[in-house]
């Protein structure tokens, strides 16, 4: 969460969210406490510990999760008190100053974009053996997410939650325009995008961002980071990037939110001067707010060659230098397990991270069934140890060819390739 785009939101995130049903899971409490009833009395035998788990709070919704979800750990742990640190400001930076310190908590979320720095440098506990000990089901949780947070073989996080990119579209304005569906395909895309640029509306809002721009240079066939290194200047990317770009600089028919009056997508949509948007879940709590009477939907976006969005998520990791790391590993599982992620399913904040669960979302939330069906080909927000630098320089690149300083999207691809000194 320490991109543009988040920076602009962070709303969200990223995801922010998407990066979170309550009678069920009570009774199913309330069915399993005879079962457990011989287990919570040994528990109650055992030296009582406090962990620490270091959060951010985007929202007070967030906060309530967590809280929740500790009450109910509370109660099938009593001896395993959990004090919470809100980290406020710059995460990261107070996290590792806190890691160098030894004052860091037992546990803590991790964004996708940083976890390669701190799992490369030895601060980071490895779950395997955690894993495997406890008998947790990582194949239950979505492929794009976990290899987030596995370095070299190991695995350092449990993903907590997350959010994928759709499309945002106004059904009055599709409605208008003789639309019957939502877009299918970039051919679609670019043609109902003209048929709805009228009357001082634009028909998409397109940020110069690569946390929006990377879903179609994946569905190009092209990547921005592989095997340990950036691809940015791949011909694929460049000929998505001429696409992207072109909505706005050749087609007119899309306009980047500041040339719009809003300082992101949300602001666009909201106020009816874009019919399209791409954003994450994070626009649904944002809309609420902003635009309550908005007639809206949400579509998986148009695919290229191929379907493809990005992944937003974020992980609860350990501390290497805990001194109860059992019983840290403990609330990991219990936070990421299919009963602490009732709660965020439940809250409809972010996406449950476990596969076995996103049908009961999509139940409950049928509406937003577009982020859930595009986990499955999502990529995940990441560029190893370059972190932020991959997209600071995609972002000069996309920047230029919108205010046309540069010949063209490969020329603007390989000036940010040549500045990361790929």
């Amino acid at each position: 969460m320490n991109r543009r785009f988040l920076s602009i939101i962070v709303v969200s995130v990223l995801l922010m969210t998407t990066l979170f049903s309550g009678c069920s899971a009570n009774q199913n409490n309330t069915s399993s406490n005879k079962n457990e009833t011989s287990t919570v009395q040994k528990q109650d035998t055992k030296k009582s510990v406090t962990i620490k788990l270091g959060m951010w709070s985007s929202s007070p919704a967030e906060t309530k999760i967590v809280n929740d979800q500790l009450a109910a750990f509370k109660q099938k742990y009593p001896n395993i008190n959990v004090q919470v640190e809100t980290i406020v400001g710059d995460y990261m930076q107070k996290l590792q100053t806190e890691i160098a310190s030894n004052t860091a908590p037992d546990i803590f979320y991790l964004d996708s974009m940083p976890a390669p720095q701190l799992m490369s440098s030895g601060v980071l506990e490895p779950l395997d053996d955690y894993i495997k000990n406890n008998n947790v089901d990582i194949n239950d949780f979505e492929p794009s997410l976990l290899s987030a947070f596995q370095w070299q073989g190991k695995t350092y996080g449990l993903p907590k939650d997350f959010n994928t990119l759709a499309l945002f579209y106004n059904k009055d304005m599709f409605k208008a325009a003789g639309i019957n569906e939502p877009p299918k395909t970039w051919d679609e895309l670019k043609a109902d995008a003209q048929k709805l640029t009228k009357n001082g509306v634009i028909g998409l809002v397109l940020s110069s961002d690569l946390a929006r721009y990377e879903a179609f240079i994946n569905q190009n066939g092209g990547s921005v980071y592989k095997d340990g290194k950036v691809t940015l200047n791949l011909p694929e990317n460049a000929q998505a990037l001429d696409f992207y770009t072109g909505l706005i600089t050749k087609d007119k028919v899309a306009d980047t939110p500041q040339n719009l009056g809003g300082g992101w997508n949300g602001d666009s949509f909201a106020a009816k001067k874009a019919a399209m948007a791409i954003e994450g879940g994070w626009m649904i709590p944002f809309l609420k707010d902003k635009a309550p009477d908005l007639n809206y939907g949400i579509a998986e976006l148009p695919a290229g060659k191929q379907k493809s969005t990005m992944a937003f998520t974020v992980a609860y990791v350990m501390n290497k230098n805990s001194k109860n790391k059992d019983e840290a590993f403990k609330l990991i599982e219990f936070l990421t397990g299919k009963e602490g992620q009732q709660f965020v399913a439940d809250s409809g904040l972010g996406l449950p991270s476990r596969k076995s669960m996103e049908e009961g979302f999509k139940a409950k939330y049928p509406e937003r069934a577009a982020f859930i069906d595009g986990a499955s080909y999502s990529v995940p927000w990441q560029f190893g140890l370059l972190g932020t630098k991959v997209p600071d320089a995609a972002n000069k690149a996309s920047d230029a060819l919108i205010m046309k300083q540069t010949k063209s999207a490969q020329e603007a691809l390989d000036n940010a390739q040549k500045q990361l000194g790929q």
